[in-house]
């Protein structure tokens, strides 16, 4: 009888590890997209050189923005500003999607899978992200809609990066994967810090901040820019900051996801990619209109990295890879 157990439990192991395999949902793994070796998942080394106008470029951070520390947007009970996030799988409808402004869509928009009861952001412009790993690609929306009634999914523009690339804008001459485009060179993977991330106590990869105003330029790792200020001090998009490697984040009282938050702004730091025409911010994953509830209540909140002001960071020189 012992042998035959153990017989039927060789046989039913490898069939539940399986079982658990195909009902893993993507949403909850900790994915990072690209290669190891990319400019998003490499950390910076303490010694990466800092921008020569470090202290003047954060002292006009400082000044310009609506508060004196990044603030997390997507945090609050209506999720209002957040990034929703989907996961398309085999079974996601495959649609056109259509130009609903005169900016050109990618050829990867004449077939993208969207997951059934998605739904952009119904706030700022109307943004979602959607990784489809099983084609290789992470697709950016913004102005999204979706009309109902004609089953048409339509955007202003579009952005797509291939999840097995250096994540490297196609114009750049470091990228080497040329059908990467959109967003001035930001990759949709960086647009949100997801849940499964701080749940799991791990980022590993350089994050995006938008701030007031940024300046009329920009610098590697982006190709485009906005132009919202000619102040000589206000950052170009591409701008790379983080956390000075001197500051204690121990010492700080932060709570556990805080700590996820502040070791990644620090490790690997964030690009400024975009003008919040209010405060410096960082965007969440919208878990409310992505149907998953607000997730984020009890774990992190808007004003999370108080008690990081601006002075506890650094800019690093135009252009630094490490």
């Amino acid at each position: 009888m012992t042998s035959r157990r153990h017989a039927i439990r060789r046989i039913l192991l490898p069939l539940v590890a399986v079982t658990v395999l195909l009902c893993a949902s993507p949403a909850g793994a900790v994915y990072r997209s690209f290669s190891r070796a990319s400019y998003w998942n490499t950390p910076l080394p303490k010694g990466a050189p800092r921008h020569p106008d470090s202290a003047r470029i954060i002292a006009f951070l400082a000044q310009d923005n609506d508060t004196n520390f990044v603030r997390l947007a997507g945090a609050t009970d209506s999720g209002d500003w957040g990034m929703p996030v989907y996961w398309a799988g085999p079974n996601a409808k495959t649609y056109d999607v259509r130009k609903n402004c005169s900016q050109g869509q990618p050829p990867e928009f004449s077939h993208v899978r969207i997951p059934r009861g998605a739904k952009p952001d119904p706030t700022g412009d109307a943004a979602m992200t959607v990784y489809d790993r099983e084609r290789g690609r992470v697709y950016g929306f913004h102005h999204a809609r979706y009309d109902r009634s004609a089953d048409v999914w339509s955007a202003c523009g579009g952005t797509v990066y291939y999840l097995g690339s250096n994540g490297l804008h196609g114009d750049l001459a470091a990228s080497n994967q040329p059908r990467n485009r959109g967003h001035r060179g930001l990759p949709p993977s960086t647009w949100a810090v997801r849940y499964a991330e701080i749940d799991a106590r791990r980022i590993k990869h350089v994050l995006k901040i938008s701030v007031n105003a940024t300046r009329c330029k920009h610098v590697f790792p982006m190709v485009g820019n906005e132009c919202g200020t000619s102040a000589p001090y206000a950052p170009p998009e591409g701008t790379r900051i983080r956390i000075k490697p001197s500051v204690d984040l121990s010492r700080l009282h932060l709570s556990p996801a805080e700590m996820t938050l502040a070791r990644a702004l620090q490790t690997y730091g964030a690009v400024i990619g975009d003008q919040s025409g209010g405060p410096i911010v960082l965007k969440l994953e919208n878990t409310i209109v992505a149907g998953k509830g607000w997730l984020w209540k009890g774990v992190l909140h808007p004003e999370s990295l108080k008690t990081i002001p601006l002075k506890y960071w650094e800019v690093i020189k135009p252009g630094y890879r490490p």
